[in-house]
């Protein structure tokens, strides 16, 4: 099950697209670890990768956000900031349980899912509001 980036993804602003595209890329090298069983190793390196991640193209996103005056703005920033506690709670579990294939299986079909769920309700409407300004 590898995720798939195709145009239906894509934002109108290549920056982000980019790193979107980087995020999936990464989600399907971990979801092979995962098929390999080598998920439990490789887990505190896409904790590590999501951290960098989050940090820049949230703040990226939300600051192109702002600039097209996008009306998911508030709900992006909401919905960014949820993400991140949900990353934190896990990776408490990580440090006081060590790697499970729960919090593996977890970290996959969680965060990762709502990744892409992310990208197709909110950061799509990104792309009316960039045309909105050409």
């Amino acid at each position: 099950m590898g995720f798939v980036w195709d145009n239906s993804l894509k934002t109108g602003i290549p920056e982000i697209d980019e790193q979107h595209q980087q995020l999936i890329e990464h989600m399907n090298a971990f979801v092979n670890l995962m098929k390999h069983n080598k998920g439990k190793e490789e887990i505190k390196e896409m904790f590590n990768f999501l951290d960098a991640y989050v940090q820049n193209h949230f703040s990226c996103e939300e600051g192109c956000m702002n600039q097209y005056k996008c009306p998911a703005a508030q709900e992006n920033n909401i919905a960014h900031a949820q993400f991140i506690n949900r990353i934190k709670e896990l990776k408490q579990e990580l440090e006081k349980d060590g790697s499970s294939l729960t919090l593996v299986i977890k970290l996959s079909n969680e965060l990762l899912g709502w990744f892409l769920t992310h990208i197709r309700q909110v950061d799509m409407q990104l792309k009316s509001s960039v045309s909105h300004h050409q």
